[in-house]
């Protein structure tokens, strides 16, 4: 049973990677709701059978006329005692705050935001392999492009081969938008494929990611569709540097900020400080951005199990370069779990 903090005797679970994290319920309409003594579900008619078959170890409850109310109108009927209810704060709309603090006269209502979020950080092993078959799905859709000519298409027709390479192998719904940027375009750190042409001699980023059970990975290539400058070709060796000592600094006990800043120090070093503008990484799981951040300023320290993604990169006048991985932190280091080769390889 999640443990709940001293400050709370009952903890209201409505962000739906959250409860599924929980329960194993993968629908959109859900929420739960943990005493010191006891663990609900909620959902409605929609969901019977799902809520059913997916819902382990909570008293899966139906309800109607929404699903605040609902749970309010069950917790009135059996005269439950809810003590200091905390909430996902940041979470949690407005109107429906609102809506609580209308329904549950008398309960006081707290910030309770990050419990669940922090135990999601470090992964379990069932966890770890689903992101592990999700890696393989994204590394064989990239090798599957090197057959193709991207050369004449446009970054959206790049970006439906590579899903439709993942959806063929098993990936779920994709985690986000792919990035395609191309030539100038490249200098865009989320440039979303559009309808520019790739041409010949110029730098393709490409972002994505798939999903298996749900779970995540995230991965980014710059591929070269031709001859580059010498000045480009030193700049995707200096990302490529700063992503190597970053993964071998990545271990249990090391400070996120200390990882981002060895990569950043490397980049600048090279002349390119201005042009790393992002983190240097962040936790994937359930979702495609989650704790804990790889960052200047983060609080957060790596721990055995969890999984990050590291990314430097460098984005200047009309070049940009971005080299990914999704990361496993082991008892002794890390483990990449994308291994599509980092070199500089050229599309047709």
């Amino acid at each position: 049973m999640t443990a709940l903090p001293a400050n709370i005797d009952s903890l209201l679970v409505t962000y739906q990677p959250n409860v599924r994290y929980l329960t194993g319920f993968t629908g959109s309409c859900g929420c739960v709701l943990i005493t010191r003594r006891r663990r609900y579900f909620f959902s409605d008619f929609r969901y019977r059978d799902q809520a059913a078959k997916e819902v382990k170890d909570f008293a899966v409850n139906l309800v109607r006329g929404g699903l605040l109310p609902g749970l309010c109108r069950f917790l009135r009927a059996r005269r439950l005692k809810l003590g200091t209810l905390g909430v996902e704060s940041s979470r949690l709309s407005h109107s429906d705050f609102l809506l609580l603090r209308r329904l549950l006269k008398g309960v006081s209502i707290r910030d309770a935001g990050g419990i669940i979020e922090k135990q999601r950080q470090v992964k379990n092993g069932q966890e770890v392999d689903r992101i592990r078959r999700a890696s393989s799905i994204a590394d064989a859709a990239l090798e599957k492009l090197r057959r193709y000519k991207v050369t004449g298409r446009t970054e959206k027709e790049v970006a439906w081969l590579l899903e439709s390479f993942m959806r063929q192998d098993g990936s779920g719904p994709l985690p986000f938008d792919i990035i395609v940027a191309s030539g100038p375009r490249s200098a865009m750190p989320h440039g979303i494929a559009g309808d520019r042409v790739i041409n010949k001699g110029e730098p393709v980023v490409i972002d994505m990611g798939a999903t298996v059970d749900g779970y995540c990975c995230d991965i980014t290539r710059t591929f070269a569709t031709g001859s580059l400058s010498s000045r480009q070709q030193k700049i995707y060796r200096t990302v490529g540097e700063a992503q190597e000592l970053a993964i071998q600094a990545a271990e249990p006990g090391a400070a996120c900020a200390g990882v981002d800043k060895l990569a950043r120090e490397h980049i600048t070093a090279a002349g390119f400080g201005e042009a790393f503008g992002h983190s240097l990484g962040h936790g994937v799981g359930l979702e495609a951005h989650e704790g804990p951040l790889l960052a200047p300023g983060s609080v957060d320290t790596l721990a055995s199990g969890m999984t990050i993604t590291i990314e430097p990169g460098i984005y200047t006048g009309r070049t940009g370069v971005r080299i990914e991985d999704t990361v496993l932190v082991t008892g002794t280091g890390a483990e990449a779990l994308t291994v599509f080769p980092r070199r500089l390889l050229i599309l047709k």
